[in-house]
C-alpha cells in the first residue's frame, strides 16, 4: 500500500492530463487552459492532497519562492510575533517572506498587494486592521491567494479563506478569571468598536459579567491621533486615572489588548494603587514582554505558533486550487496567570 507523499506524476494520473499540464497550474500558467482540465487538475491536487516540493523547484529555477505578509504596523509586537512566525514555518517549505508595513490604510494595502503580485507573488497572509476587505477582490479574481489574519468572516469577502482566534472566548476567559479571585466590580477598557474582534472581546467579558451577576462598566476610549501603538498604551493609562475618579469602587481592569493594559498599570500607580493588592489587571494576547513587565502581567495568549502554520498552509492550499471552498478556522485561547491578578481579599 502506497502511504509516500503524492507526485506531481500522481496528480497527472489522477486528472487524466498530462505531467506538463499540472505542471503549468502549479505555476500559474493556466490562462489557455480549457476550463474543465483546469477543474480537473484542482480536484485532484485537492483529492490527493498534494503539495509541491518548493525545496526542489528552488533549486532548479535558483529563485526563491515568496508569500507576501501585510501587517497594520511594525511596531506592534504582536504583528512582530506573526511575522516571526510565518517566516519559520515558511522557510521549512522553502519559501521566503516578503514583508509590508500598511500603516492601516486601505490604498497602501491595495498598493502592496498589487505590487506583490505584478512581481509574481501568488499568495499572501494578510493581518489587517481595516473593518473591511472588499477593496481586495479584483486580485483574489485575478487568482491571488489571501488568507485573512485575525478576521472574521463578517468582515472578509466571500472567497477569503480566514484565520482567528475565539475573540470572544479570550474576553471570556480574562473575565472569568477575575471572577474566580472574588472580583465582583470589574471594568473593560477598550479603543473604538470598529472590528468585530474588538466587539467580540466586549461581547465575552460581558457574556462571563452577567452569568456571574457582576457589575460591569465599559470604558471605550479614543485614539484620536492614529498613532495606535503609543495611544494604546496611553489611553490605558489616562482611562486608569478617570476611571479612579468614576468607579474607585472596581478591583478588576481588563484591557483590549496587552499594550493597554501596559498603560492601566501605569495609571493605577500614578493614582498610587498597587498592582494585585488593590487591583488587579488582566490583558489579553499574551505578548512576549507580559513577563518582564513589574508585576509580571496575567494575559490571555493567543497560540500564534499554530495560527501562523494553520494561515501559510491556507495560503498553500489556496494556491494550489484557487477555487476551493473558503475556510474558516477558529482557534482556542488560553489563560496565562501571572502577577498582576490576585484573590480579592475578604472584606475586614
Amino acid at each position: 500500500m502506497k502511504t509516500s507523499a503524492p507526485t506531481i506524476e500522481d496528480v497527472a494520473l489522477h486528472a487524466r492530463v498530462s505531467i506538463s499540464t499540472v505542471s503549468n497550474v502549479l505555476n500559474g500558467r493556466e490562462t489557455r487552459m480549457r476550463p474543465d482540465t483546469l477543474e480537473r487538475v484542482q480536484q485532484a491536487i485537492t483529492a490527493l492532497g498534494f503539495h509541491p516540493n518548493q525545496s526542489a523547484r528552488n533549486l532548479k529555477t535558483g529563485h526563491l519562492a515568496m508569500i507576501g505578509l501585510l501587517v497594520p504596523s511594525i511596531a506592534n509586537p504582536f504583528f512582530g510575533s506573526l511575522a516571526r512566525e510565518i517566516e519559520a514555518v515558511a522557510n521549512e517549505r522553502g519559501y521566503g517572506v516578503m514583508l509590508c508595513n500598511t500603516q492601516r490604510e486601505a490604498d497602501r494595502e491595495l498598493a502592496y498587494a498589487q505590487a506583490l503580485m505584478a512581481q509574481g507573488v501568488r499568495g499572501m497572509v494578510i493581518g489587517s486592521a481595516l473593518q473591511a476587505q472588499e477593496h481586495l477582490a479584483p486580485l483574489i479574481e485575478r487568482g491571488l491567494a489571501v488568507v485573512s489574519f485575525d478576521r472574521t468572516a463578517q468582515e472578509a469577502p466571500w472567497n477569503m479563506d480566514y484565520v482567528s482566534v475565539d475573540n470572544q472566548r479570550c474576553g471570556e476567559l480574562a473575565a472569568e478569571h477575575l471572577l474566580a479571585l472574588g472580583h465582583r466590580h470589574i471594568v473593560y477598557v477598550t479603543a473604538p468598536l470598529r472590528s468585530v474582534s474588538r466587539g467580540a472581546r466586549l461581547d465575552g467579558v460581558r457574556k462571563a459579567c452577567s452569568a456571574a451577576g457582576a457589575q460591569l462598566h465599559v470604558h471605550i476610549g479614543d485614539i484620536p491621533n492614529g498613532q495606535i501603538e503609543m495611544e494604546m498604551a496611553e489611553l490605558g493609562r489616562s482611562a486608569a486615572i478617570e476611571l479612579q475618579a468614576l468607579h474607585s469602587d472596581a478591583t478588576g481592569y481588563i484591557a483590549l489588548n496587552d499594550l493597554m493594559a501596559l498603560g492601566l498599570v501605569s495609571g493605577l500607580r500614578q493614582c498610587h494603587k498597587r498592582v494585585p493588592q488593590d487591583i488587579s489587571v488582566m490583558g489579553i494576547d499574551d505578548l512576549f514582554l507580559d513577563s518582564y513587565m513589574s508585576p509580571a502581567l496575567s494575559s490571555v495568549r493567543q497560540p500564534m505558533p499554530e495560527l501562523a502554520r494553520a494561515a501559510f498552509e491556507r495560503v498553500l492550499a489556496r494556491m494550489s486550487n484557487p477555487t476551493e471552498q473558503a475556510h474558516s478556522l477558529v482557534f482556542t485561547p488560553e489563560l496565562v496567570q501571572r502577577e498582576s491578578t490576585a484573590r480579592l481579599p475578604p472584606l475586614s
